[in-house]
């Protein structure tokens, strides 16, 4: 199929291939990275779930421990955050496109402050307790827990973030990148630039090229620390994949190559994911650290190339009820799911279940828990900003109306809902 002037969505009727609506790789909705948005969060739920049962140290564990989850967790660990980076970068620029520096600075403020000062004191405190005393080192209650935690000594030791690790550098990100909104010469330019650079199969080369060095460069003296004053390497590819999402969402030369190259990004993945699975299964005969940085990489943006490619390709137009509750409960969900999930396995654990029946049910907890407090807290106009919601209409009537699901718009130029994102 060529991909010269505009996009068709390829569908199937009677075997026969026929051309669907056009896809708009312009500033409208964009429903393929609202779908990959909420599908990159559920695999999310199903990493951290693995690493109750994983060889790696985490908050809490199961009694069961499966030692193949070393390297299974490479099915989506090199890439899945730094997906969700690009698109959280994407989703600023859709919300940004009619907006001023000050008025997207003052918006990301009041949506991303409240939830991570409430998750900080609220929602992170239950789990980081559990873990204290998981690994034995609190003894008393939680209150007692809570009060040690935020004194000015436990203070000076640090406040555990836990997952909202997250929350803080998109923040940090986004206030960075208002210099781009109030700088609008400097915004096309680079926009144009990177549309053009990465609109062939540089799309594919590039990018792994600035992770490998990255990675060689940084990850191998600074490691992964996520915290914000020191974690250099995580910086450089999230903040990186924030920026390129930010300045080519927009530009179709972008979304043409990764359709293009779409097969090519999966055959990359096809080589290196197997290749780093072996290396973690046999790090006594690992290679040069840097054929390590390189396999890491390009499995890294490849995986994220096929996404956006096929994603592009196929999950535009699929816009719809479904997707707009999905989207509204992603980030309330985030917020929860790692401390429904470490209670959960606190109060499973001594039930001494296998793990064929543990793990589902694990995953089955955490996934109606998170709807669960989603449900509540969405029809609260009190706690819906605390949960990074925006407030329901006054009216009994508009609060009714916004709680319902709507159907997709007519207009392509609708507001993006990935603008939703965090």
């Amino acid at each position: 199929m060529a991909f010269d002037g505009e996009q068709m969505q390829p569908r199937s009727e009677g075997g026969a291939r026929v051309l669907a609506a056009p896809l708009n790789f312009g500033l409208g909705r964009r429903s393929d990275l609202d779908w990959l948005r909420v599908i990159a969060f559920g695999l999310l739920i199903l990493f951290h779930v693995g690493l109750v049962y994983a060889p790696f140290d985490w908050h809490i564990h199961s009694r069961h421990t499966e030692g193949w989850l070393r390297q299974g967790i490479l099915l989506t660990g090199p890439w899945r955050l730094t997906l969700l980076f690009f698109i959280s970068g994407a989703a600023l620029k859709l919300m940004s496109r009619k907006m001023t520096a000050g008025t997207v600075l003052k918006a990301r403020l009041a949506r991303l402050i409240p939830p991570a000062l409430f998750g900080v004191l609220v929602l992170v405190p239950p789990q980081a307790f559990i873990e204290a005393v998981d690994k034995g080192s609190w003894h008393e209650g939680f209150f007692a827990w809570w009060v040690n935690e935020f004194s000015p000594a436990g203070l000076a030791g640090g406040v555990p973030v836990n997952h909202l690790w997250f929350v803080l550098y998109i923040l940090v990100y986004s206030v960075l990148t208002t210099a781009l909104i109030a700088s609008p010469r400097l915004q096309a330019a680079l926009s144009s630039g990177f549309g053009k650079a990465l609109s062939g199969l540089t799309l594919l080369i590039a990018p792994i090229a600035y992770l490998t060095l990255a990675r060689q460069g940084l990850f191998l003296h600074f490691g992964i620390s996520n915290h914000l004053a020191s974690d250099w390497y995580n910086h450089a590819v999230s903040l990186g994949a924030f920026l390129l999402g930010f300045l080519v969402v927009g530009q179709s030369g972008f979304w043409r190559a990764a359709i293009r190259w779409r097969w090519a990004a999966l055959a990359t993945v096809a080589v290196t994911l197997p290749t780093l699975m072996v290396m973690e299964s046999t790090p006594a005969t690992a290679p040069e650290p840097w054929l390590t940085s390189l396999v890491f990489s390009a499995d890294q943006w490849a995986s994220i190339a096929a996404i956006l490619g096929f994603g592009a390709l196929y999950l535009q137009n699929r816009d719809g009820p479904v997707l707009r509750y999905l989207t509204q409960a992603v980030f309330p969900c985030y917020l929860a799911h790692q401390t429904i999930l470490v209670a959960a396995v606190w109060m499973v654990r001594p039930l001494n279940l296998p793990a064929f029946v543990e793990a589902p049910l694990l995953v089955t907890v955490t996934i109606g828990g998170c709807i669960a407090v989603y449900e509540g807290v969405r029809r609260i106009n009190l706690v819906r900003p605390l949960w990074g919601l925006k407030p329901l209409p006054r009216s009994a009537h508009g609060q009714a109306a916004a709680l319902r699901p709507t159907p997709a718009p007519p207009r392509k130029d609708a507001p993006a809902l990935t603008a939703e994102a965090a």
